[in-house]
């Protein structure tokens, strides 16, 4: 019974990553801009990276984290 639950919450959580990256790639596409799926709170954070620059100015990830540890832990970047 676990693993059929915990198999469940996989195949959510690899569906979610798709839309995220289908996201990304449409904003891209849109505007030519960097974006990165980041993981965040469980679930997944579509930024563009001018947009993620604004978000560490104003504390919204905890102190220290830097645009260049984005790019590190990023799931997916486009470009």
């Amino acid at each position: 019974m676990v693993k059929i639950i915990q198999s469940i919450i996989g195949w959510v959580q690899r569906q979610r990553l798709k839309l995220a990256i289908r996201e990304a790639n449409k904003m891209f596409a849109a505007t030519g801009m960097k974006f990165f799926v980041l993981r965040y709170r469980r679930g997944f954070l579509v930024k563009s990276k001018q947009q993620l620059k604004q978000l560490i100015k104003e504390g919204y990830f905890k102190k220290g984290f830097t645009i260049q540890a984005a790019e590190k832990i990023a799931l997916y970047k486009t470009r």
